[in-house]
């Protein structure tokens, strides 16, 4: 195995976080794991002690180099395939995770809104070695975890994640209601509104390609090729919670099986709104087309348009497009207003559903600037597409201000789900030795 590179932490960095950080995972030194389990190889309990070993639960930046925080576990031996095997460390470790459980979190939280090597740096400035390509190797396995537990099938193919049952455990928006009434009804929400829809992150090295090819495309008297080969990402959302509903990204091209198993978890909602495109018809039951997207097909005809474009005057033409949408914003509210009185707001006379994909366009946005990186294979950017929009959905703090999100109130996302055995609960007992006492320097 290859050994990390020695690691410095910056004159930049912040010492009362890095004095924390250390002391915190110092505690976990000389800890003990001995709690019992079958013998993995041949089920049996047939076993006695053997010995005790170490792991490394974490290893620190220090100013004398690296220094390693270890914990004990204790060995048994079999008596019925005389193998040796660990105690149960399900309480500090994720399976096929190197170190403890903190720092894989940390890592995965911090891999929601930075690259791998941001991670890296970032972690170095407090103080904790971890590599880049561990993060990515996590990342990859919270990706893969994720799928086999709220992978969406159809035709016995996992073509999208269900973001609502890691964030709610309920399958469908009609659960959601069903399970979250309450929580719904003090939110003053009677019914709830879906928006889904598809972008493309580019993928890694296509642009000098598009560029290259395009050169040799001009030279052959062909046309340019206009956008650079790319991902398919998909995403159900729900407007009125700032929630993802389901993810999807793929190699593939957006496509009708896509649509609908994008599709599958919002069945509960009112309506949902959609771009025209022809992928999404006939998945949701009571589809709305996006107003700007039907006006922008419109204008694309529309021979004032064309005429003012020409012209130059941008001004006019400008004028001319808010009217028109106007006009038709008008047409739109009287017939969804009869469609889903629940929506219409009779103090202030607003309609205060979603009429346009704005929503999921910006968390779209927000995705790939989370994503920050092109990544070349659907699988290994899947995991960070997950992560953001956990961390979106869960947010504390939006719109340039402290705001708890519905998910963060009421949900049950936690790493342990994905990643860990069992119900996902915290352990009911502490393995490490307790907090000191602070005491007070003031005199």
């Amino acid at each position: 195995m290859q050994e990390p590179k020695e690691k410095e932490i910056g004159a930049f960095g912040n010492d009362l976080l890095v004095d924390a950080v250390r002391m915190k995972l110092r505690w976990y030194q000389g800890t003990r794991l001995t709690e019992s389990r079958p013998c993995p190889e041949c089920g049996e309990e047939n076993y006695r002690k053997h010995d005790f070993t170490d792991r490394i639960f974490t290893i620190l930046i220090t100013e004398d180099g690296f220094e390693e925080i270890t914990v004990e576990y204790r060995r048994f031996w079999c008596k019925t395939c005389q193998q040796t095997f660990s105690a149960d460390l399900s309480r500090l470790f994720y399976d096929e995770c190197m170190y403890g459980k903190p720092i894989v979190n940390l890592c995965l939280q911090l891999a929601s809104k930075m690259s791998p090597t941001e991670v890296e740096r970032h972690l170095q400035q407090v103080g904790i070695q971890v590599d880049k390509d561990t993060v990515r190797r996590y990342v990859e396995l919270f990706g893969e975890k994720f799928a086999e537990q709220h992978g969406i099938t159809v035709a016995e193919k996992s073509l999208a994640q269900n973001v609502l049952a890691a964030l709610f455990d309920v399958g469908t928006v009609n659960e959601l209601k069903d399970e979250y009434a309450e929580e719904l009804a003090e939110e003053g929400i009677d019914e709830l509104a879906g928006c889904a829809d598809e972008t493309y992150p580019v993928k890694k090295g296509a642009k000098k390609e598009l560029y290259e090819e395009n050169m040799e495309r001009k030279q052959e008297g062909k046309n340019p090729r206009t956008h650079p080969d790319s991902l398919t990402v998909g995403c159900g959302y729900l407007p009125q919670l700032n929630c993802y509903v389901s993810v999807q990204c793929r190699q593939t091209a957006f496509a009708s099986v896509l649509a609908n198993a994008l599709g599958l978890p919002l069945s509960g909602v009112a309506y949902c709104v959609t771009d025209d495109e022809d992928c999404y018809n006939g998945t949701f039951e009571g589809r709305v087309k996006c107003l700007f997207h039907r006006l922008r097909s419109r204008a694309r005809g529309d021979e004032r348009v064309e005429q003012l474009a020409e012209e130059g005057k941008h001004e006019e033409l400008a004028e001319y497009l808010e009217e028109a949408y106007a006009d038709l914003y008008e047409k739109e509210i009287e017939t969804l207003k009869d469609e889903y009185p629940s929506f219409w707001d009779e103090e202030r006379e607003e309609f205060t559903g979603p009429v346009t994909t704005n929503a999921i366009e910006g968390g779209n946005w927000r995705l790939k600037r989370k994503l920050r990186v092109p990544y070349r294979r659907a699988d290994t950017a899947r995991g960070r597409m997950l992560l953001g929009a956990l961390n979106d959905s869960l947010a504390v703090y939006r719109n340039g201000r402290p705001a708890a999100s519905f998910a963060h109130r009421h949900g049950s996302f936690s790493f342990q789900q994905i990643l860990g055995k069992g119900s996902g609960k915290p352990p009911d007992r502490e393995v490490h030795p307790p907090m000191p006492p602070v005491r007070s320097t003031v005199s």
